[in-house]
């Protein structure tokens, strides 16, 4: 039996809630202070508006009050729940538990509450194992509003409905779902609370709790997933954004976290508006792209200088900066502008990622930057040659660069995808050989291709099918054939347009009579083909006549690895010496199998 204080805290706590929920109109609540039903003590009906005929009735919330004596003013309250409670909410599919802590003496109550519906209940108890007693959090409950008060409820009965069939049955996170082979079309959410609409929603969602459900392709189902906390929310607005009537971006977007809203212009302006101080904050960040950066950069500035920035028609006033730190932000744009100037020169297509630049990336670009635009010469200590060619990492940048050495030892500086004639020789006793004209092009490797942010494809095929046919440079063409077909395979990212000049070449090589019918050109021919497209009958019956024992080993296997007869390719592979092995294993085409080498079985 309950003592006679027990009692008192009892119905002084009932008391206290029942308080708190008269002030919500959409409520009515009945609550037991006599404790005698097991695990809940009442039920709050929650309505549509404030005629609460059954008509208007959206559902119940089963709830649960202790009281207790301790004091407690913080905004959170931990308590000792008995795990068999905690099981009956699951099975009943949820309750909304409060905890209250009274001053029998004053008469006053700090109340704190914890919606626990299907999905937390079941992460409880999963988490309590074989105990008997779990610690739970509480949060505390906003007395002092009715929309809030309203938000709990109307949020309670919405999920408890989309979560009442999940009772018994396990709950699987997005990641579990996707591992066990459930395609998932859609993911939803759903938040409840009164007078909510497109200007206060986001500032909402991002200061309340929220389930995450997921709907599987093909089921008029929607299966919680997670409880999300502390949002963050963002949406994208058109509006004009204007400094001293000159216009800079046609559109922003509101961020929203814990409540506050935080507008974001371009990529590296922000203004922080905190709503209850009315203080405005801009920040300036230079990030995304070097583009980026020189289309925000002006705009800050014109902001600090002027104070004051219009977005949307609303005018916001704010203070400056120095005048030092003003001067410095317009020297970083007129010197990044030169980057901008040196990259287009270099014929660089890719954006400089500005994040990524490292110490050794400014020092570089400086370099760069002197030797593009004001004519400065640059040293390669290491280099023997008159003439460097090669790769350049800047950040997330790889630039091809042709450089000339000069009189005085140092070397000029210029875009490798410029016309750079070069000549080739058949002997290394360039006396005795003559010099065949070719395309300097031929220097790019595969590492080239697979990455190059200059890279000029239109250049490359005008130039290289320019050329005249001699058997030394459909060689070399050849080889980068291959390398391009190399390239293709390793790319994460695949450029279609590195089959398009692989197609070229082909095209190019057998513009000679005495190529046109060669087996090892049609193989490639087809192996590009296999790359963009399922090959055709015609095309398969072709490659079945490769196949044809007639046909030299190398050529029938690279015909059955295009029509995937693996157990014929290895065959096939298996007749090769060791030194054959290893030299086919290099070869583009077997990317479409997995040949084994003699000895690595």
């Amino acid at each position: 039996m309950a003592t006679s204080n027990s009692k008192r805290t009892e119905e002084t706590a009932t008391t206290a809630l029942k308080s708190a929920l008269l002030r919500c109109p959409i409520l009515e609540a009945y609550i037991d202070s006599n404790d005698r039903t097991p695990s809940w003590d009442g039920t709050v009906f929650v309505y549509k508006n404030e005629n609460h005929k059954k008509d208007n009735l959206l559902g119940r919330a089963p709830i649960q009050v202790k009281g207790t004596e301790k004091a407690n003013n913080s905004d959170s309250a931990v308590f000792s729940c008995q795990v068999a409670d905690l099981r009956n909410y699951y099975r009943d599919g949820g309750c909304v538990f409060f905890f209250i802590n009274v001053n029998l003496l004053l008469g006053t109550a700090n109340i704190y509450y914890l919606s626990l519906q299907v999905f937390d209940l079941k992460k409880l108890l999963d988490d309590a194992g074989k105990q008997k007693t779990i610690t739970i959090r509480l949060k505390e409950f906003p007395t002092e509003s009715i929309s809030e008060i309203a938000a709990i409820f109307m949020d309670f009965v919405e999920n408890s409905r989309k979560q009442a069939s999940f009772v018994e049955k396990e709950i699987y996170s997005p990641e579990q779902l996707e591992k066990s082979g459930i395609e998932i079309e859609s993911f939803s959410f759903n938040t409840s609370g009164c007078g909510l609409n497109m200007d206060n929603i986001g500032s909402f969602i991002s200061t309340h709790d929220f389930y995450l459900y997921a709907k599987p392709k093909g089921l008029d189902i929607d299966i919680p997933v997670e409880k999300v906390s502390n949002a963050i929310v963002s949406k994208m607005v058109s509006g004009k954004v204007s400094v001293r009537d000159k216009e800079y971006f046609s559109k922003y977007s509101v961020l929203y976290k814990k409540g506050e809203p935080v507008l974001h212009m371009g990529k590296g302006i922000s203004i922080s508006l905190n709503q209850q101080n009315k203080k405005v904050t801009v920040n300036f960040r230079p990030s995304g792209t070097l583009s980026d950066f020189i289309q925000d950069a002006p705009c800050f500035i014109d902001m600090m200088e002027s104070q004051e920035i219009t977005i949307n028609g609303a005018r916001f006033r704010f203070a400056g900066i120095s005048k030092v730190a003003l001067d410095s932000y317009k020297e970083s744009l007129n010197y990044y502008k030169d980057v901008k100037k040196m990259l287009d020169v270099l014929g660089v297509v890719e954006e400089l990622q500005c994040e990524k630049l490292t110490d050794k990336d400014e020092n570089n670009i400086r370099l760069f930057v002197n030797a593009v635009l004001y004519n400065r010469r640059l040293d390669f200590p290491d280099a023997k040659e008159d003439i460097v060619h090669g790769s350049i990492k800047i950040a997330n940048l790889s630039i091809w660069i042709w450089a000339i050495k000069q009189e005085d030892g140092y070397y000029q500086l210029e875009n490798f995808f410029d016309s750079h004639r070069i000549v080739l020789f058949e002997s290394d006793d360039k006396e005795q050989s003559n010099p065949i004209p070719a395309s300097h092009y031929l220097l790019l490797n595969k590492d080239a291709f697979i990455h190059a942010s200059n890279m000029n494809y239109e250049l490359i095929s005008a130039e290289l099918f320019s050329m005249e046919h001699q058997p030394m440079l459909v060689d070399y063409i050849t080889i980068m054939l291959l390398n391009i077909l190399r390239a293709y395979d390793e790319q994460k990212q695949k450029d279609q347009k590195l089959l398009e000049l692989a197609d070229g070449i082909c095209n190019w090589i057998s513009a000679e009579d005495k190529f046109f019918k060669d087996p090892i050109l049609r193989l490639n021919q087809l192996q590009i083909t296999k790359r963009c497209r399922t090959l055709t009958t015609q095309e398969i019956i072709e490659l079945g006549k490769y196949a044809d024992d007639k046909q030299p080993i190398q050529i029938r296997c690279g015909a059955y690895l295009l029509l995937e007869d693996s157990v014929e390719a290895q065959k096939c592979f298996d007749e090769l010496s060791q030194e054959m092995q290893k030299e086919f294993l290099t070869f583009p085409i077997c990317h479409f199998g997995n040949l084994i080498q003699e000895g690595t079985r």
